[in-house]
């Protein structure tokens, strides 16, 4: 379902969760010229970034429904620019891939203000709480901060891997998600507030398995085409809505999904047997690739950005 304006936490992971995303220069300035670039001119703002060793976090706003695009195009350009690194650092050893095949990526639809500000939270701590440093900006990979929200104008430089015809810079901002209120300083402080509360209870995490943090010293030196030695955890929910431990809004915008659902399947059987249908207002594919009608969207129960 496609909601322009809507806010979301998406996530991508490695293919079997190697380290390809290991910090680095290099890899450093393949994802952010990569996530700009396919940011610039689809209509996505960009409001955190946390690029961990095999897998990323962002929380963007989808403002013309072109969320899908975005993100292949961030897969496509960014895998190309990392099979070619790899294959230039590691001639002989083997990779086919970079994403998982499992699904192209997760996309949490974040339906409230507090779902949002627990997604900027979760996405920029998740280098402490995956016990790695013990304070996000000591994090060597590629993230942003809230401070970043007061406007200033960052540039991304172009890797000499894959691009040819594209901008040798691309300028973008960091945008504080407009549905965290008007005034962008009170927004800042705000979130600071929250990642400080974050940080601690993961300390506390962390000390009461007899752990400490890994270290930039030894994320820096992780061989990227290592994995993981502990199980992937099993059962762990992906969810497709969050609100913020609103269970009502929560409630309200899980009948909404439903319904888009099965009006969605009644509008597909149309379709097969008249080759012409009118689908429910947030259908993207049958409407871009096929020309299908689609209804007026009603989305009063997600709030977008204004």
């Amino acid at each position: 379902m496609s909601i322009p304006g809507a806010t979301y936490l998406i996530t991508r992971t490695t293919v079997m969760s190697l380290f390809l995303l290991t910090p680095s220069k290099i890899v450093n300035q393949i994802m952010e010229y990569c996530i700009a670039a396919a940011a610039h001119g689809r209509g996505i703002l960009i409001h955190a970034v946390s690029v961990e060793s095999n897998h990323f976090h962002l929380v963007v706003t989808d403002t013309e429904g072109r969320l899908s695009d975005f993100m292949q195009e961030l897969n496509r350009s960014a895998a190309r620019c990392l099979l070619q690194h790899y294959r230039d650092r590691f001639p002989n050893r083997r990779l086919d891939a970079v994403w998982t095949r499992a699904r192209s990526f997760s996309a949490t639809l974040l339906t409230t203000s507090n779902a949002i500000l627990d997604a900027v939270v979760y996405t920029l701590t998740n280098p402490v709480k995956d016990g790695l440093v013990r304070d996000y900006r000591k994090w060597p990979g590629f993230n942003t901060r809230p401070g970043d929200w007061r406007g200033r104008t960052r540039t991304a430089r172009r890797p000499n891997l894959y691009f040819k015809n594209t901008p040798e810079e691309i300028a973008y901002s960091i945008c504080r998600p407009s549905q965290l209120g008007d005034s962008v300083e009170q927004a800042v402080q705000t979130i600071e507030l929250h990642i400080r509360s974050a940080q601690q209870q993961a300390s506390v995490e962390l000390a009461a398995q007899r752990r400490s943090a890994m270290g930039v010293n030894a994320v820096l030196a992780t061989d990227p085409l290592a994995a993981p030695t502990t199980p992937r955890p099993l059962g762990k929910l992906n969810p497709a809505l969050a609100a913020g431990g609103d269970s009502g809004a929560l409630s309200v915008a899980k009948a909404a999904i439903k319904q888009f659902r099965q009006a969605y399947r009644e509008a597909w059987r149309e379709f097969k047997a008249k080759a012409q249908a009118t689908f429910p207002g947030g259908t993207l594919l049958m409407r871009t690739r096929f020309g299908q009608l689609c209804s007026a969207l009603d989305a009063h129960w997600c709030l977008t950005a204004g």
